[in-house]
């Protein structure tokens, strides 16, 4: 007996049941980066913004890694958690670069009527302790790393590898420029999108370079 695919019939049902799953796979991706932004926001406030920020950073890399990674987790408690019992940890790792970049960001403001030769090496100095800030929270998430190592290791990746710390850059320069032309975007998604995508970056760049070193 011969079977008809009418265009209604299986075929058709299995595209939209496709699209229905990539659609599904968008909202979910939406719901979860808008919770971590939520999240990173209100938990850097709860730390009196300047020993809440880095924690909260730091757990949102951790979530995100596990994701990225296949893993379940309830966000929220997750996130909370891991907030919480890395909060002296995340801070005293981020210490460097915090310190760095508040150097750098004072430096910006007194050469207004500088040189522009001068202006440029600051925001160039400024990004790549911001690049560096990134991997070390990843390389912390990723790895089982003292915090010596892990500050050490993600200078060496700045200088063995210097096109992961320009993706890490011209990402971060995408979320400030799309932020700054839609503001509404800061308290909802930006900065939970901006953790995510970086995550997934470093955690492309390792496996790559774990692969390097096995071979």
């Amino acid at each position: 007996m011969t079977t008809v695919v009418t265009p209604g019939g299986p075929s058709a049902t299995g595209r939209a049941g496709t699209r229905l799953e990539r659609w599904y796979g968008w909202a979910d991706a939406a719901m979860y980066v808008g919770l971590l932004n939520l999240l990173v926001l209100a938990f850097t406030l709860a730390g009196g913004v300047v020993l809440g920020w880095a924690p909260a950073l730091a757990a949102a890399t951790a979530c995100s890694r596990t994701r990225l990674r296949g893993g379940s987790q309830p966000l929220v408690r997750a996130f909370a958690t891991r907030w919480r019992r890395g909060f002296l940890h995340a801070n005293l790792l981020a210490a460097p670069s915090a310190a760095a970049l508040t150097g750098l960001g004072l430096g910006l403001l007194t050469a207004t009527g500088e040189s522009r030769a001068l202006q440029f090496g600051l925001w160039a100095a400024a990004a790549v302790c911001l690049a560096h800030l990134v991997l070390v929270l990843t390389m912390d998430a990723h790895y089982e790393l003292r915090r010596v190592q892990s500050l050490r290791l993600a200078w060496a990746f700045l200088v063995r590898f210097p096109g992961a710390p320009l993706l890490l850059i011209a990402t971060t320069a995408l979320a400030v420029a799309v932020t700054a032309f839609i503001p509404g975007l800061l308290p909802v998604v930006a900065i939970g999108a901006w953790v995510h995508l970086c995550t997934a970056l470093c955690l492309s760049f390792y496996a790559a370079n774990d692969r390097n070193l096995a071979a």
